[in-house]
C-alpha cells in the first residue's frame, strides 16, 4: 500500500463528498447554536438562582431548564426537516 491510500483510510470526515456549501453552513450553525443552549442549562443557577418568581406553576429555576429542554426539541425538529428536504430534492445530507 502507499502512504496516500494508507492516509485516507485513516480520514475523519465530517461531511459526504459532494454536500453543498450551504447545507455545511447550516448544519454547522445548527450545532453551534444547539451547543451554546446545552451549556447555558449547565450555568442555569447564575439566571435562575431564585424558586419564589413561578411561571407555568413552576419555580422560575425548573420553568428555565423546561424551557431550555423545549427549544433544544425545536432546533432538532427544525434541522431534522431541513436534513429531510434536502435529501427528498436529491441532495445528500
Amino acid at each position: 500500500m502507499s502512504k496516500n491510500s494508507e492516509r485516507s483510510e485513516y480520514r475523519f470526515t465530517l461531511f459526504k463528498p459532494g454536500t453543498p456549501r450551504n447545507v455545511k453552513v447550516r448544519s454547522i450553525v445548527f450545532f453551534a447554536i444547539l451547543t451554546i443552549f446545552i451549556f447555558l442549562q449547565a450555568f442555569y443557577w447564575i439566571f435562575a438562582n431564585s424558586a419564589e418568581p413561578y411561571v407555568l406553576g413552576m419555580p422560575f429555576g425548573m420553568f428555565f431548564i423546561v424551557l431550555f429542554i423545549a427549544l433544544e426539541f425545536v432546533f432538532l425538529v427544525i434541522l431534522y426537516l431541513l436534513e429531510n428536504k434536502n435529501e427528498k430534492e436529491g441532495g445528500e445530507a
